[in-house]
């Protein structure tokens, strides 16, 4: 359980097709009782590590209290599963950033399936 920067959820899709972008959400609550700083970041697992970040590009906010704020960030799938690892700190009045929750979230890699050609049609060209 989170001290003061609770993620809430990690809205991700399920899965994903390899090299495309994948898009989320960390949702991080507030929960002492008045304004407080509040980072995340997201570390991508899969294959041997070192993992990989996410991008987030703004990664920190000052939060009221009791307030949720959404992190959005992304990253481009890799040809296997990632789990995404995230993590929250908050501020605190010494000037330091502190640890305090994680969560995991998991997306899948699509299957492909064969190549489909929908409307195909040899057209014929005069030359004039």
């Amino acid at each position: 359980m989170a001290q003061y920067a609770d993620i809430i959820a990690i809205d991700a899709p399920s899965e994903a097709a390899s090299g495309g972008r994948v898009d989320f959400t960390i949702r991080v609550k507030n929960t002492y009782s008045a304004p407080i700083g509040m980072k995340v970041e997201a570390t991508l697992e899969y294959g041997v590590p070192p993992w990989p970040s996410a991008i987030i590009p703004v990664d920190w906010a000052n939060v009221d209290s009791q307030a949720t704020w959404p992190f959005s960030g992304y990253f481009y799938m890799p040809g296997q599963k990632v789990t995404i690892h995230a993590k929250s700190f908050w501020y605190g009045a010494d000037g330091q950033w502190y640890a305090d929750d994680e969560m995991i979230k998991t997306v899948d890699l699509t299957s492909a399936g064969p190549p489909s050609i929908s409307d195909f049609r040899i057209a014929d060209f005069v030359k004039v």
